[in-house]
């Protein structure tokens, strides 16, 4: 079974209408659940996990492996230059289920050439999973200020150094006395780039 049809038995193996769904969720109507019900939509990856809890089942129960999640790309960032990339609305792209578990995770479209050495060229959408901590040497969507950029970060002495991937740019390297007057903080870890061609 997919994802419509598991919702539907257990809904009904439980004696539940459409209705008490939406009630527990805080839905105004039934639309919703019935939209699940009828292949039309999928919940997001932090209803799936309220439902999968509501009827005592895990998530991995809830979804069948082909089943995929809309993730929002959320704005712009910059590998090269920075630039504010927050709250931009641009679409939305489709990935499995099982990618968008445990945790939040958002794309960015990228403008700029400096990571074009780690196979991220402009017009790529970047994967990313919002977390404020990454092992160094990892990709990362880096805030400077009210700006974001994409680059490599390595910790050093206390401070921050984000690594371009592109000879023609230089490190961008900050003191931990920086990191605090400039707000510098990680966004979240790249997890994959998706090409574009058009």
């Amino acid at each position: 079974m997919d994802f419509k049809e598991k919702i539907k038995t257990y809904r009904k193996d439980r004696g539940l209408s459409q209705q008490d769904i939406a009630d527990y969720f805080g839905y105004k109507s039934f639309t919703t659940i019935q939209k699940w019900e009828d292949g039309s939509s999928i919940p997001p990856a932090k209803t799936l996990k309220r439902l999968a809890e509501f009827f005592g089942v895990s998530v991995e129960d809830l979804i069948s492996d082909s089943e995929k999640i809309a993730i929002p790309i959320l704005g712009t960032v910059r590998g090269g230059l920075l630039r504010l990339a927050q709250d931009e609305w641009l679409g939305q792209e489709l990935v499995p289920v099982e990618e968008s578990l445990g945790g939040e995770y958002f794309y960015l479209e990228v403008i700029g050439d400096s990571m074009i050495n780690a196979r991220i060229y402009p017009g790529d959408l970047v994967y990313v999973k919002r977390q404020p901590i990454v092992e160094s040497g990892t990709i990362a969507v880096v805030l400077v200020g009210d700006e974001a950029t994409l680059k490599r970060v390595y910790y050093k002495d206390n401070g921050i150094i984000l690594h371009p991937e592109n000879p023609k740019y230089e490190d961008m390297i900050y003191t931990q006395e920086d990191i605090e007057e400039k707000n510098i903080q990680v966004i979240g870890e790249v997890i994959h780039s998706k090409i574009r061609f058009k």
